[in-house]
């Protein structure tokens, strides 16, 4: 039990370390957190596996380079946690339970962990006080339903796990929803000059501007009865191979067409940002082979062998 517990905390703390180093030695970090370094390799390889959601995009990426890592994505581990309402409260009830037996925590960590969270809320957190104001989702999404019902445009920070990149922009929303629990809000983007649906759990900063809304008269409302994302037409049409254990792919993302081969899937998917599709084929291990276009398979072929040489030479 206690080598559980020990390998999740040095996981935990394994990406924060690497992204304070830029580019940190294997051997150096391996010395730093006492194991050695075919140890310290398996373990960043397990990072490959985790982040927000199962989706290839939101997993953690990193680029070993002879006997340097680096972090490539975060899988927001470097932004800050923001609770909920509901996350804070549950927070505060299950410490609360902890500090009143008697010896299952030690050094008042605890008591240190509940000031701190209702220091974020601004209150004491009880059974009466679950409306806590937190800039998190919540407050997000009470912000974008104030837009929609006074018409006014929203200025935000937004952050796209496409591009692992946050963008400032000015929107002019039109519609707020939730889908399997995660809110959404579907607006005219003026930078893209196009509709566009943004997750609420993305946004990092936002503003309700005093100047109205100014949605064309010519938008239509997307529709998501068949799902949020929609592929769009000129999207790319990627082929890929997906062995077992990888079959999940296919239930995530909408895939043009799933056939059975053997022990494995062939499908075929539309894709806006191919990047993810070379990612998801890297951490596979070889589960996941693209099959078309031909570009792309002689590119993740190249970042493959490439990083190969990279092992032969150390």
């Amino acid at each position: 039990m206690t080598d559980t517990s020990d390998k999740v905390s040095r996981l935990l703390a394994l990406v924060p370390y690497i992204l304070s180093q830029g580019v940190a030695s294997i051997s150096e970090t391996a010395r730093t957190f006492g194991i050695g370094e075919e140890q310290l390799r398996k373990e960043l390889e397990m990072l490959w596996l985790c982040g927000r959601s199962s989706g290839p995009e939101d997993l953690i990426d990193l680029m070993f380079d002879g006997d340097t890592v680096s972090v490539t994505y975060d899988g927001g581990l470097s932004r800050p946690l923001k609770l909920t309402a509901t996350e804070a409260m549950t927070l505060a009830v299950a410490l609360r339970a902890l500090t009143d037996v008697p010896g299952a925590t030690q050094g008042g960590a605890a008591e240190r962990a509940l000031t701190k969270i209702e220091a974020a809320a601004g209150q004491h957190l009880d059974a009466d006080a679950v409306d806590i104001r937190l800039a998190g989702r919540d407050r997000w999404l009470n912000l974008a339903r104030q837009a929609v019902e006074q018409k006014r445009a929203i200025e935000m920070d937004y952050y796209s796990a496409n591009r692992d990149e946050t963008t400032r922009r000015v929107i002019d929303p039109v519609r707020v929803f939730v889908a399997e629990e995660i809110g959404y809000l579907e607006a005219w983007c003026r930078r893209a000059e196009g509709m566009r649906i943004f997750r609420v759990d993305r946004i990092e900063d936002a503003t309700l501007l005093d100047e109205p809304a100014d949605v064309p008269a010519t938008v239509t409302l997307t529709d998501v009865s068949a799902g949020v994302y929609r592929p769009a037409p000129e999207h790319l049409l990627v082929e890929l191979r997906l062995g077992p254990g990888w079959e999940w792919v296919s239930d995530y993302y909408p895939c043009e067409t799933v056939q059975q081969v053997g022990a494995a899937l062939r499908v075929t998917l539309r894709v806006a940002n191919p990047a993810w599709v070379a990612a998801l084929a890297r951490r596979s291990g070889g589960a996941v082979t693209v099959l078309a276009p031909d570009w792309l398979a002689r590119d993740v072929e190249a970042s493959a062998t490439q990083a190969l040489a990279a092992y032969r030479e150390q």
